[in-house]
C-alpha cells in the first residue's frame, strides 16, 4: 500500500468521524462481474473492499427497481426512532475491525439478518445502534 492512499484514507476517516451527518445518500451499483459494490468515487484502497456481501447484497437487490443500482436514504442513530417511510435496522453484534450485524426490521418481504463491514467507518463514521433506510 503506497503512502499516498494510507494519507487519503486517513483524512476519509477523519472526516466521516468529526463530520457525522444526520443523513446520508449513498448509491449502490449492480456491478458487470455480478457483485453489488457501494459507489464511494473518492476510495482510497482496493475496489473490492467496496464489495456488498453477507446479505447486504441481497438488500440492494430487493430494493433495486432495475437491478442496476439502487440510492437509499441513511439515517444513523443511537437511539430508536420512529420514521414513516423507513425501515429499521438494528444492531446485534460488532467489532471494531470485523464489521457489524444488523437485523433488518419493518421492511415487507426482506427477513434476513445482513453484514456491514468496517468500511461503515469510513463512510458513517461509526457502527450505529439503529440505522433508519429508504429507497430514494
Amino acid at each position: 500500500m503506497k503512502l499516498k492512499q494510507i494519507i487519503k484514507g486517513a483524512k476519509t476517516i477523519q472526516n466521516s468521524v468529526f463530520n457525522k451527518k444526520k443523513e446520508y445518500k449513498l448509491r449502490f451499483v449492480h456491478e458487470d462481474d455480478g457483485c453489488w459494490y457501494i459507489d464511494l468515487p473518492d476510495w482510497a484502497f482496493d475496489h473490492h473492499n467496496l464489495m456488498m456481501v453477507a446479505g447486504a447484497d441481497e438488500l440492494c437487490a430487493f430494493l433495486s427497481d432495475d437491478d442496476k443500482d439502487v440510492r437509499v436514504s441513511v439515517i444513523p442513530s443511537e437511539e430508536q426512532l420512529t420514521l414513516d417511510g423507513y425501515a429499521e435496522l438494528q444492531q446485534k453484534d460488532y467489532g471494531l475491525t470485523t464489521g457489524s450485524t444488523y437485523d433488518v426490521k419493518s421492511l415487507e418481504g426482506f427477513s434476513r439478518d445482513i453484514w456491514l463491514c468496517p468500511v461503515t467507518l469510513f463512510v458513517l463514521g461509526r457502527y450505529p445502534k439503529y440505522m433508519y433506510i429508504k429507497k430514494i
